[in-house]
């Protein structure tokens, strides 16, 4: 008998520690409640809040990156919790969280994190089956990551913007303006409403956050406008992916958007909370 349940014992021992990563994807999938994108972003000498067993993404509400993430997570309905962190006065804490000290970083378990924007989100992609946003076929993969790959242009020309207009150079808007036509070429390709088809899909989540904030910024910037008449299928797709719902629950209303990157340009200090509920 002490045998036969020391047997027992050594084929369910890997099940059961299994289970810690296995329970929290259930209950993932089982519903979501509203989430909190603005808490208090955490800085130096505040604690780690306690693990709670549910998925947690260390985020910065206006970060491009993290917000990557964070739409694969609303687009997959996954129930998960927000610790927002000022990047100027990062948490001791943080770098047991995230290796670089950067955001986004995922917890799937108490401990167990994974860093990177493109990193996690396709791992949440991979580990929770609903509504799949990169395509299986190898070679269309493939092809949505270029598009994503692709994207340089369009990030150096938001992070000039924003810190150094005035050395915005005839070549970043030349390769900014390539990069709008080849996505208008890619949507005519599609002959869809998003790059992946009639819902948006993973390329689609990965370049939304430059074009989110470019739509805001071409009024204050002439070099970013997106023309209307030349880009007709691209604003089209622009508007369409504002009524999404995974991104419309997280857009940043353009006055505070505004606030916060005025300092980016004055050297100040951006004030993380302009959000915030407690």
């Amino acid at each position: 008998m002490h045998t036969l349940a020391l047997a027992s014992w050594r084929v369910l021992m890997p099940v059961v520690q299994n289970l810690k990563y296995v329970l929290p994807l259930y209950r993932a999938m089982a519903g979501t409640a509203k989430i909190n994108f603005d808490t208090k972003h955490l800085k130096k000498g505040d604690p780690l809040p306690p693990y709670n067993g549910k998925l947690r993404i260390y985020n910065m509400r206006y970060c491009p990156y993290a917000q990557r993430t964070i739409l694969v997570l609303n687009a997959k309905q996954i129930d998960y919790e927000v610790v927002n962190i000022n990047l100027k006065e990062k948490p001791e804490w943080l770098t047991s969280k995230s290796l670089f000290g950067k955001v986004p970083a995922i917890e799937v378990a108490d401990g167990v994190c994974i860093a990177e924007s493109l990193v996690t989100s396709e791992y949440l992609d991979e580990v929770y089956p609903q509504r799949r946003l990169l395509p299986k076929d190898p070679l269309k993969k493939a092809l949505a990551k270029i598009i994503v790959e692709g994207s340089g242009p369009i990030q150096t020309m938001l992070f000039k913007i924003l810190r150094t207009p005035d050395q915005v150079t005839e070549e970043n808007i030349a390769a900014y303006r390539k990069y709008l036509t080849f996505i208008q070429d890619e949507l005519k390709k599609s002959g869809s409403k998003f790059l992946g088809g009639s819902e948006p899909g993973f390329a689609d989540y990965m370049i939304w956050p430059w074009f989110e904030r470019m739509v805001p910024i071409s009024e204050l910037y002439d070099a970013v406008k997106i023309d209307e008449t030349e880009y007709k299928l691209l604003w089209e797709y622009i508007t369409n992916m504002f009524k999404d719902p995974a991104v419309s629950q997280y857009v940043v209303p353009k006055e505070i958007l505004f606030k916060f990157m005025e300092p980016y340009r004055t050297g100040g200090t951006s004030n993380y909370d302009l959000l915030t509920v407690e």
